[in-house]
């Protein structure tokens, strides 16, 4: 009986131990709590005017300064094509024979009534002056002067009118050669030989020729783009600013095209601006017709707030970016964007000069988070810091779009952030 009494006392006090030091330890964890997280650290660039380069690149295509259509000005039958369809020609070079006969006689006839009238003329002439010597010596009478006068003015005007019957006639018979109006590229024949053209109907049209010299770079623009190159082109570096002609793959056609017309008005089926640009083409290299890019160069747009574009966040709200304080906590401030250039925005609403836009370590913050802001330039963060050091062509390797896993996460419920507070 004692024994056992012994082992239940026994009993109790490892129980009453045990609960001494869990007590103990409870006591200990509550004193250990962890030190608070620091700020964090994230670029921040401070807003300055400046200016950007436009990279401005366009579909384009290519189109002859000249393409004119030529016409049958005489109605015949066409009887020879006397150029390889597709061909390079010279201005005045023959290019169709139409039946001279019908014209080869008009011709002739006009010439015999030249001829005739040219004799009556003469005989008028004769007469007037024999008429105006005996009136002299009161031996005819004034109404056979007037006759005399008369008859020689209308004979003149006969003699005048066959000139032009033959000048006509002769015209007519020119037009049976059909000539290239200007040097370019032939298309194919339009009317076959033997055909019948009927001059002014659409049986007159033969071929057409294009131009190939110089080219016309017709592409659009938007209107915000319109309005940089049309203050480009009225400023000091109007000679400054080119199109370069490239393919799809990227590889220059031609350069040094110069922009010559940019439309007053905006397309209303495409909601964009005409643009043309003329090009030299005089080793034939580029073909009208063609499908190219336009590559815009030398148009910059001065006093401008400059973001990069891994600053820029989207959510439901809208595009924002965030903004660090001057109590150094961070806030989202709604903006608007305007023209790109690479990897650069211009913000044209939201920000002012002054104002520290977070740049790098976007995804550390969120909404009134205190953070310890390191200045950093416009193309990356300065030397001596290593955190978001910048990737090849000087971009941060931390992007606030495109992340990846986590990270993809974390941006998300901080832009939902982001919206709750502006909601609020």
């Amino acid at each position: 009986m004692t024994q056992q009494m012994s082992q239940i006392a026994g009993r109790i006090g490892r129980a009453l131990l045990a609960l001494y030091a869990c007590a103990t330890l409870g006591a200990c964890a509550k004193s250990a709590l962890p030190p608070a997280m620091p700020p964090a650290e994230v670029g921040a660039l401070q807003m300055q005017p400046g200016a950007m380069q436009l990279s401005l690149e366009h579909a384009a295509q290519l189109r002859g300064v000249r393409e004119v259509e030529v016409r049958a000005q005489v109605s015949g039958i066409l009887l020879k094509r006397q150029y390889r369809e597709g061909s390079r020609v010279r201005a005045n070079d023959l290019l169709f024979r139409i039946d001279p006969a019908p014209f080869a006689a008009n011709a002739a006839r006009a010439r015999a009534d030249l001829a005739v009238q040219q004799a009556n003329l003469s005989q008028a002439r004769r007469e007037r002056d024999r008429i105006l010597q005996i009136y002299d010596q009161k031996l005819a009478s004034l109404h056979d002067r007037d006759t005399a006068l008369a008859t020689f003015e209308s004979a003149e005007a006969s003699f005048a009118g066959a000139q032009a019957a033959l000048q006509r006639a002769s015209l007519d018979l020119s037009y049976t050669e059909v000539r290239a109006p200007i040097s370019g590229l032939t298309s194919r024949e339009a009317r076959s030989e033997g055909s019948l053209v009927t001059a002014g109907s659409d049986s007159s049209l033969l071929t057409r020729i294009v131009q190939t010299d110089r080219l016309y770079v017709d592409f659009s623009v938007p209107e915000t783009e319109a309005e940089g190159l049309r203050a480009a082109l009225g400023a000091k570096q109007a000679d400054a600013v080119s199109v370069r002609i490239a393919d799809i793959e990227g590889r220059t056609l031609g350069e040094n095209a110069k922009i010559e017309f940019i439309a007053p008005s905006i397309g209303d089926e495409t909601g964009t601006v005409d643009v043309r640009a003329v090009i030299d083409n005089t080793g034939a290299t580029l073909l009208p017709g063609q499908v190219v890019r336009a590559l815009v160069q030398g148009v910059s747009l001065p006093g401008i707030l400059i973001l990069p574009k891994r600053a820029v966040m989207h959510g439901t709200q809208g595009t924002f970016v965030w903004i660090v304080g001057s109590d150094q906590k961070v806030a989202p401030r709604p903006v608007s964007l305007g023209a790109t250039s690479g990897n650069n925005v211009v913000v044209t609403k939201g920000l002012s000069a002054g104002d520290r836009v977070v740049v790098d370590g976007i995804l550390k913050v969120q909404p009134g988070a205190a953070v310890k802001a390191t200045p950093v330039s416009l193309e990356g963060r300065e030397p001596g810091n290593a955190n978001d050091s910048p990737g090849a062509g000087g971009v941060p390797r931390a992007r606030a779009e495109g992340a990846a896993g986590s990270g993809a996460a974390e941006a998300s419920g901080t832009a939902a952030a982001a919206d709750g507070k502006a909601k609020s």
